[in-house]
């Protein structure tokens, strides 16, 4: 088959479809391009590093100009799809009104925007609300989570039968802390200036994620040897944490680190006592699991995708109750046994995802 692929956000966009695109695929060329010739939408402006990249015989690059998404995938992606013949394309959240010959399958990422508003801009809402007009167009739907499936459902946008949920996988990277050398960790250590034990955040710095009341409920727990890392860039829709940081003093306990490298982040992930997720809202959720990767306990919300993915290793939250999250806080610090418990329940439920396993759940849809 000649299968296109919408791929410019292997390069640019979001933090978290970035993520997703790259390893799947990765793991689409790896195990699927010799039976197939795929092709890949990629951004003109990042030709260099693409040619570079993909060199095989079965891999075909297509070159557009930056655009919006919407605009792009509507018409240019259309059009190129149908001069080069192609028998199918995977779209990433927009796929096409106009009639083709060719499948048309959409991935669509989350519709948090259509039940939690309060999380995006009014322009957002805006830009993101044809997804569901145009969903009705594809062949076939592909979502992250049965609690995405779920909401697909509620608004209408296909029948049951035409959307197929494929979990995320994780980077092999993610591993134990005990895979690295002294070196790598004081190495770390050294760069962050990372204390002796902390609790980790890992995402985007939002009022969707909730982190006001993490930190409430790390005071909370009043355990003066912790620290709270928390990684990741600030993003619109947020309140400046910091001025409660500040205000009950917690300046050197509360550290944020801003964007990290890859790299750097396995190691921050590997070093961390327990990770903290206490997000509204979800499509999938990636962090906790990479946590689990690590055998890192991971203290996450009770709604949307998240107890989905997680299983019975979530150590769940009501996220508006920053006494519950001190609570879940505590018991991990003074039940060794328990936090033992659930090392070993995050390492088997991150054992069931993989990339590999993802992508080729996407072919089968894309090929069948």
């Amino acid at each position: 088959m000649r299968i296109g692929i919408d791929a410019k956000w292997y390069f640019n966009g979001p933090p978290s479809g970035r993520i997703v695109v790259r390893n799947l695929i990765d793991q689409i060329i790896l195990s699927k391009a010799k039976n197939n010739t795929i092709y890949l939408f990629v951004e003109k402006k990042n030709a260099p590093e693409a040619l570079e990249l993909w060199q095989e015989e079965s891999v075909k690059l297509i070159f557009l100009p930056k655009i919006l998404n919407l605009i792009s995938n509507v018409f240019l992606v259309y059009h190129y799809a149908s001069i080069h013949k192609l028998d199918a394309v995977l779209f990433q959240n927009f796929s096409t009104f106009l009639p083709s010959r060719w499948k048309k399958i959409v991935y669509i990422h989350d519709l948090l925007f259509m039940d939690f508003p309060e999380y995006y801009t009014k322009k957002e809402f805006l830009y993101f609300k044809p997804m569901l007009w145009l969903a009705k167009k594809s062949d076939a739907i592909i979502t992250i989570s049965q609690s995405e499936k779920n909401r697909l459902l509620k608004y209408h946008v296909a029948q049951k039968s035409d959307i197929f949920v494929v979990h995320h996988g994780i980077n092999e990277k993610f591993v134990p802390v005990s895979a690295y050398s002294d070196k790598t960790i004081e190495d770390i250590n050294s760069k962050y200036n990372l204390p002796a034990n902390y609790l980790l955040y890992v995402g985007r710095i939002n009022i969707r994620k909730n982190l006001l009341n993490l930190i409430k409920g790390f005071l909370l727990a009043g355990k003066t040897d912790q620290h709270l890392i928390i990684v990741g860039k600030v993003d619109h829709k947020n309140i400046d944490v910091t001025i409660y940081v500040n205000e009950h003093k917690l300046e050197d306990r509360v550290h944020f680190l801003g964007h990290v490298s890859d790299e750097d982040l396995y190691v921050i992930y590997a070093r961390a006592f327990a990770f903290c997720f206490p997000s509204y809202a979800e499509g999938f959720g990636l962090p906790p699991l990479e946590a689990m990767k690590c055998g890192i306990p991971s203290i996450v919300s009770d709604r949307t995708s998240l107890p989905e993915v997680c299983g019975k290793a979530g150590i769940y939250i009501n996220p508006d109750d920053p006494n519950d999250i001190a609570n879940k806080i505590t018991k991990l610090f003074e039940e060794e046994s328990y936090y033992e418990k659930m090392k070993y329940e995050a390492l088997s439920q991150s054992s069931k995802f993989s990339w590999r396993k993802a992508a080729n759940e996407i072919m089968n849809v894309i090929t069948n």
